[in-house]
């Protein structure tokens, strides 16, 4: 996988051609990391930044100087924590 560094945007883009994929296909396959699906529902309660532009850009938005990978990988721990669910 290539993203570079500090731009979760790019990963984002890989995860929408991957769920792009899925539908083409008609795979049945939960995928919680689209911008608008259970991932950012929850980002959005827990933090109450908008959605908008997606995930990624809310967390790149918020880092704080913080590597915006690292910030997604932290809550996207505590999100399968909390909800008990697989990306």
């Amino acid at each position: 996988m290539w993203v570079r560094q500090g731009r979760l945007r790019d990963l984002q883009n890989i995860l929408i051609g991957y769920a792009t994929a899925l539908s083409v296909h008609g795979v049945e396959e939960p995928f919680v990391l689209s911008p608008g699906g259970p991932f950012a529902e929850w980002l959005c309660a827990r933090r109450g930044w908008s959605m908008s532009c997606g995930w990624a850009d809310a967390i790149e938005r918020h880092a704080d100087g913080e590597d915006p990978l690292t910030i997604f990988f932290h809550l996207l721990d505590e999100y399968r924590s909390a909800s008990g669910s697989e990306p």
